[in-house]
């Protein structure tokens, strides 16, 4: 999996939740810049497990960027199929 289908799904994980695609930038806080509220967090888990066969969870506490979260799911996809946390 490359790092531009990780971002994709990423990005449309978060667009499927309303926020603009203008607003998804590499350097954008999921929490603090995208608004993402712990529920939100794990309706975008789901989805990306989902999408990407790789099973994640995004951290509410962390506020990590955008490209953080793009890192840590690529890492999981290289360990295989229904691993990992993000």
């Amino acid at each position: 999996m490359t790092s531009d289908q990780v971002a994709s799904a990423l990005a449309g994980s978060l667009a499927g939740l309303g926020i603009e695609r203008e607003a998804i930038r590499p350097d954008a806080r999921l929490h603090e810049d995208l608004g993402l509220d712990s529920m939100e967090m794990v309706q975008v888990s789901l989805d990306l497990s989902r999408r990407l066969g790789v099973r994640v969870r995004l951290e509410h506490r962390d506020n990590g960027t955008f490209l953080d979260a793009c890192d840590a799911l690529a890492r999981q996809a290289a360990r295989g199929p229904r691993q990992g946390r993000a």
